[in-house]
């Protein structure tokens, strides 16, 4: 099985494998993809199409979001990771992704965010990184000795002209004031929240606060905004702000700590109520949303298929410019996976995944 360690307790060897992996998966050319995209660049692409999908039979407009606003987030960004973590693998065996303690500030700023890691952060407008492995291009005398010499071509880390977002094809950060870092009681409540709602099951709060935020109590009783998933974006700001975030790599750490959050979060409710399953912890199909009283949109539901992750289902597109479908990736020679397919991380695949 494998095993998903805090960021900032890697060994040395570890953090420069994933670095290597990350490189060289950047300058792996796509499979019958256009010339000029890696497979890096793919799932870079991937995070924005998913937010566009159009289901099998379903009227152009309005698109649906598979990935989130609403309880699939969870899932479908489980297995967005767990494919990139296989990705990395295919590059350099053994590799998994890290996770962000966002609670850790102090650990991440003096081993996560510095030149020999993933590259510091940027208090100010958004700017090009100057330090790490991540820059483009990085100079040659300053390239590790790890460095995919193997490689033609790998001389940083640019942003596909496609991706930028406007903040150009040299990776940026940049952020303005932002409410950092969620406090560690605060992010331990989140793990044991269970609010009860007739007719609503708890998973549906937990995500909320998960994917969003939420108004937690501190020590000295008054109600606190705990910043979350979405925080933790616009924190890094820049390419890490918009619908291409993960081309900031700092985007698979974060998500890694989001999924092992709800990770701890299933592994309390299981304890608590014996004899139940992970499905027991989701909400059942159907169930429609307690804040909006809307039914789960398609790829959201517990039996629901995951795009891309449909097989060979036809009739799956998304509303996104020729340009950008071109740079997708093709799972259809994949089984389909569904939402209840990767409730438990440790069966999810053949070889399956936990957190130290």
């Amino acid at each position: 099985m494998d095993i998903r360690k805090n960021a900032v307790a890697l060994t040395t060897q570890e953090r420069d494998r994933f670095l290597e992996a990350v490189i060289r998966l950047k300058h792996r050319p796509a499979p019958s993809g256009p010339a000029g995209v890696s497979v890096y660049d793919q799932f870079v692409a991937l995070h924005t199409a998913v937010m566009t999908v159009l289901p099998p039979g379903s009227p152009p407009n309005p698109p649906v979001n598979y990935a989130h606003w609403n309880i699939g987030f969870c899932a479908w960004h489980r297995q967005y990771v767990r494919q990139f973590e296989k990705a990395l693998q295919a590059e350099v065996p053994g590799v998994t992704v890290p996770y962000w303690d966002w609670t850790d500030h102090t650990g991440a700023l003096g081993k996560l965010f510095t030149g020999d890691f993933l590259g510091s952060l940027n208090p100010g407008a958004p700017k090009p990184l100057t330090d790490s492995v991540l820059r483009s291009p990085v100079p040659p005398a300053e390239r590790p000795a790890w460095w995919p010499t193997d490689i033609a071509g790998a001389k940083g880390f640019p942003v596909h002209p496609l991706l930028t977002e406007g903040f150009g094809t040299r990776l940026a950060r940049g952020r303005g004031a932002l409410t950092w870092p969620p406090g560690k009681a605060q992010i331990t409540q989140l793990e044991q929240l269970v609010l009860q709602q007739p007719g609503a099951h708890p998973f549906w709060f937990f995500w909320a606060a998960l994917e969003e935020g939420f108004m937690a109590q501190a020590a000295n009783g008054a109600q606190v905004f705990t910043p979350t998933h979405n925080t933790g974006h616009n924190f890094i700001g820049g390419h890490m702000s918009g619908g291409f975030s993960p081309n900031d790599p700092v985007f698979w750490l974060h998500h890694a700590n989001v999924d092992r959050l709800w990770a701890s979060w299933q592994t309390r409710r299981l304890a608590a109520v014996p004899g139940s399953k992970p499905k027991d912890h989701y909400p059942p199909p159907q169930q429609p949303s307690p804040s909006t009283n809307k039914p789960q949109p398609p790829g959201h539901g517990l039996n629901d298929k995951m795009w891309p992750w449909v097989g060979t289902t036809p009739g799956y597109d998304t509303a996104q410019p020729p340009q950008l479908k071109a740079l997708l990736p093709d799972f259809t020679g994949d089984d389909a996976v569904t939402v209840l397919d990767v409730l438990d991380t440790q069966t999810m695949d053949s070889e399956g995944y936990g957190y130290a």
